[in-house]
């Protein structure tokens, strides 16, 4: 009779379950190993042992009591943990002395899936006397191999001969190149003539697909005079009529009769009761270069704003047009003037001053991470996930701002980032979501890599320093279901392969380091060791700069804990790389509410902490090793039993191992990344509450003994709007920022609406600038008034100027000046 099998389980909660396997052999074993399909991830078991997983089969042997059967039954358990419900196990093999088990079936794995890069033509504007129009030809990324794609011209207003040469043929990219130019000639006549344009069509693209297949090129007259109109204002006056002068001009003269038609046209002033409308004819003669049009202005007393009316030029007669519109503004002399005065120049000031920062190429020296100058420092990071997971980008930008974002963790006290992301995320891409544009504009089109880009050029900016997480393969939630680093089409060399790319794409960025994969759980610490040892030494080859991470595994000779929590098997197989002093142990650590560990539970809880921490991982640290850099911990703070742990493992961290309130390790507390920033992760919520704004307080209180330090508030530029006598009823205006030399990555851009309550004459916006550690010259930005109401704007633009103080051009013109003396 065959063996036989039964599975039972004896509870189920959904995510997880407790069963109990039992064969009945037809003969006694003496030693024997069983292979079955799994549709989950077994997190403990007893009476037996795991010798392997892989790809969804998990092989186990009898443990050390039960490696001699009988003519009974034998079994085991295990705990297992799944992401919804899954079957029990199935397809049992046994393997034993005089049972023959069929070999496996080795499935291949599937062929690399090829994403062709795309094809585009750009537009183009030349002049007639350019000699030649220019498309650009670029493609999305670089390819392997040669593209080529064949193109041809076609006429729209403009000819091919008379005004430009027609063209035809291929051009090929060769492999890596991404840019590619296809001059067309231009025919330069004299003849006035109206802009005109013509095609450039692209087809039969080979190694790549066309993403924009035609470009337009605007060609226009360098022959032809071109009439503007200038911008007119008047004083309306309480009685009577005004004159509003507009002046139209001729770019250059001409010996022929050019003329223009004319006509006013509404705004918020109306014609009739504001002013008298016009149109008609303007015809210059030979040699005649200005002429101006009168419009009657209508005095009044009423209580309005300014208002304005369009002057519009049309149906050019031997000529074209620069400018065919302008504004006449009616001045308003009846209500307050509103004005704005300039911002006093202020000093951008540093990104996170008051914080420790970890400055240059960090290294290791036993269990310090140290600076380019040999200073101990800390990494103080916190989590901010979302790129692993389907959205394919960062959470939270549905809500805000990226930067805004970025400035909020430095401002919070952090100096660093944790940021998973997905293999798929970076090697196959695909269209990011979640995201608000309208606060996110900046980000449109992007791929899941160049966002990671953005983010690692603006921590650069503003000091905060990154630590790339390889959180699993998939785009999805948590670790791989495998338990390994390598999960489906996304191999092991596939891995390598990523971060090979990663390491020499962020070289001199605020990378500081690779936590190489996220909780491998379902394998034994030396095989994690090897591949880590593969992956390590392949990124210090490609940038020896880098920190490289490696987390711990979940179970060690039978002692099980958190997954990539168990460091203990580095004390006899420690990992070894080829550069020195670049390795980090990431372990993760987390508390009852996770999930209820049976060291939470005993009577000697939470005085057992301490020493569970030191033998699972905080001994590398502590006898001097290597450093550790918790990689992830967190809570929402609400059980006792987790406020307990979170005392015992912030102690921990801090320094006094033995939680007795005396620090025993020198120097900074031990690096750290809490889990997470996101208020969105079920298990510990974030630092953050669900508003993505409110930061909690209980958590950063809670971190205060191991924080480096606050950051100081952020300098900003005070404008102050003043009206010219006090109203008596509520004057409202529309202000906005608008960047001048200075860009949005100079100060927070806002806009808002002020209001003066009656009586009111002076009232204050503060503008938020961004640090950074760049030197510079000095910059300006303005804050811009429009729109109001119940009083007329007499100066509607404040200028800020923004003072570097990070050696810019000043400095180095002094230096140069010096010098020269």
């Amino acid at each position: 009779m065959p063996t036989q099998f039964s599975v039972t389980r004896s509870s189920d909660w959904g995510s997880g379950f407790v069963a109990q396997v039992t064969m009945r052999p037809e003969a006694t074993l003496n030693g024997w190993t069983l292979r079955f399909d799994a549709g989950f991830s077994i997190v403990n078991i007893w009476g037996a042992e795991i010798v392997s997983f892989l790809d969804g089969v998990y092989t186990v042997g009898n443990a050390g009591w039960n490696a001699t059967g009988w003519n009974g039954e034998i079994g085991f358990g295990f705990q297992a943990a799944t992401t919804g419900p899954a079957p029990d196990p199935a397809r049992f093999v046994l393997a034993a002395p005089g049972v023959v088990v069929p070999p496996p079936v080795v499935v291949p794995p599937p062929p690399p899936v090829v994403v062709l890069p795309t094809v585009s033509v750009g537009d183009v504007l030349a002049w007639e006397n350019d000699g030649a129009a220019r498309f650009v030809l670029t493609l999305s990324k670089a390819s392997a191999t040669p593209v080529t794609v064949t193109f041809a011209t076609a006429n729209d207003t403009a000819l091919a001969r008379s005004d430009y040469r027609a063209a035809t043929g291929s051009i090929t990219f060769a492999a890596g190149e991404t840019s590619k130019v296809v001059s067309v000639g231009l025919v330069d006549n004299a003849t006035r003539e109206q802009a005109e344009r013509f095609l450039l069509n692209l087809t039969g693209a080979t190694g790549a697909t066309i993403a924009d297949a035609q470009g337009i090129a605007t060609i226009e007259d360098d022959d032809i005079a071109r009439f503007s109109v200038a911008d007119a204002s008047v004083t309306e006056g309480n009685s009577g009529t005004r004159v509003m002068t507009f002046t139209v001009t001729l770019s250059k003269a001409q010996d022929v009769v050019v003329s223009t038609r004319f006509a006013t046209a509404d705004g918020t002033a109306v014609a009739g009761s504001d002013y008298v409308a016009r149109s008609g004819t303007l015809s210059f003669q030979p040699g005649e270069l200005s002429k101006t049009v009168r419009v009657t202005i209508n005095g009044d007393t009423l209580v309005e704003a300014d208002e304005s009316f369009l002057l519009r030029l049309t149906n050019p007669v031997r000529a074209a047009y620069t400018d065919a519109e302008a504004t006449g503004t009616i001045v308003n002399n009846d209500l307050p003037r509103i004005t704005v005065a300039d911002a006093g120049a202020v000093l951008e000031g540093d990104p996170s001053a008051g914080v420790a920062r970890p400055l240059g190429t960090l290294s290791t020296r036993g269990g310090s991470i140290v600076d380019a100058q040999g200073n101990a420092v800390q990494l103080a990071a916190v989590n901010w996930f979302g790129l692993e997971t389907s959205t394919l980008s960062p959470h939270g930008l549905g809500t805000r701002n990226w930067r805004d974002m970025m400035d909020q963790i430095l401002e919070t006290g952090f100096n660093a980032i944790r940021l998973p992301f997905s293999a798929q995320a970076v090697q196959e891409g695909g269209t990011p979501n979640g995201i608000n544009w309208n606060l996110n504009p900046d980000l449109v089109g992007l791929t899941p890599l160049q966002i990671m880009d953005r983010i690692v050029d603006y921590a650069g900016e503003i000091g905060l320093r990154i630590i790339l997480d390889h959180h699993r393969s998939a785009a999805g939630n948590g670790a791989n279901g495998n338990g390994l680093w390598y999960e489906g089409r996304f191999t092991e060399a596939r891995w390598i392969d990523m971060w090979e790319d990663l390491a020499v794409r962020y070289r001199d960025s605020a990378v500081v380091g690779a936590d190489l994969h996220n909780e491998p759980h379902n394998v034994a610490w030396g095989a994690w060791a090897g591949a880590a040892e593969r992956a390590g030494n392949a990124v210090l080859a490609a940038n020896p700069d880098w920190l490289v991470l490696v987390e711990g595994v979940g179970d060690h000779n039978g002692s099980y804990y958190w997954w990539g929590g168990n460091l203990m098997g580095a004390a006899e197989r420690p990992v070894q790389l080829n550069v020195a002093n670049k390795l980090v142990y990431s372990p993760h650590d987390y508390p009852n509410s996770v999930y209820a560990q049976p060291f939470f539970q005993g009577p000697d809880f939470p005085a057992n902490l301490p020493g569970l921490f030191d033998k699972m991982w905080g001994y590398l640290w502590r006898e001097g090793t290597a450093p550790v850099l918790m990689g992830e911990f967190g809570s929402r703070l609400v059980d006792p039993k987790d406020q307990a742990w979170a005392d015992k493992l912030i102690a921990y961290l801090s320094g006094d191992v033995d939680a007795d309130g005396d620090k025993d390790i020198a120097g900074p507390a031990a690096s750290f990344a809490w889990w997470s920033w996101n208020p969105n992760s079920g298990d510990t919520g974030g630092i953050l509450a669900d508003d993505w704004e409110t930061v909690l307080t209980i958590k950063t209180d809670r971190l205060a003994p191991i924080m480096p330090g606050v950051a100081e508030a952020p300098a900003e530029a005070v404008f102050v709007v003043s009206l010219s006598q006090a109203a008596a009823a509520p004057v409202t205006v529309n202000w906005r920022t608008r960047p001048g030399t200075a860009s949005e990555a100079d100060y927070v851009a806002a806009n808002g609406v002020l209001t003066f309550a009656p009586g009111e004459t002076v009232k204050r916006i503060a503008v938020t600038l961004r640090p950074d550690e760049a030197g510079e010259a000095n910059d300006t930005f303005q804050l811009e008034l429009s729109q109001v109401r119940g009083a007329s704007i007499a100066d509607g633009i404040g200028v800020a100027t923004i003072l570097d103080d990070d050696g810019g051009l000043a400095a180095a013109r002094i230096a140069a000046s010096d010098w020269a003396l």
